[in-house]
């Protein structure tokens, strides 16, 4: 079950930020085997003077239309993250003509104990 904040820079479109949530999800099916009604997205619309990234690290130089996606997630091994990690830019390349180099992602994992989707109980917990 991850839990995705999306950070972009204000001024998309309805049909272009659903495009982004989506490939996201698209994404994450393919690549963590995640159900089709696992999708919770938090899009955060940034004002430029409030989206401070970095242009130029690591030997990525990105541009103005960077994404930051803060997933918070259940455990998941390398291979699962490092797949995300490329099959993501490519849909978005895909989709929405966005640039593999504006694609930046972090992760966050925790425990099974860190999740109540409601009710006041841990339904993970019960998974077990």
């Amino acid at each position: 079950m991850p839990l995705i904040n999306i950070y972009t820079l204000e001024g998309k479109s309805e049909n272009d930020l659903a495009i982004l949530g989506d490939s996201i999800h698209q994404a994450l099916m393919e690549t963590w085997a995640i159900p089709q009604d696992d999708r919770f997205q938090m899009i955060h619309e940034m004002k430029p003077a409030h989206f401070n990234i970095n242009k130029k690290m690591f030997g990525v130089n990105r541009s103005d239309d960077v994404i930051l996606l803060h997933i918070t997630s259940s455990p998941r091994s390398t291979t699962m993250k490092l797949d995300f990690y490329a099959r993501l830019p490519q849909l978005l390349q895909e989709n929405l003509g966005v640039r593999p180099e504006d694609v930046f992602i972090s992760i966050i994992l925790n425990n099974k104990e860190d999740w109540s989707f409601g009710n006041g109980r841990a339904q993970l917990l019960d998974e077990s």
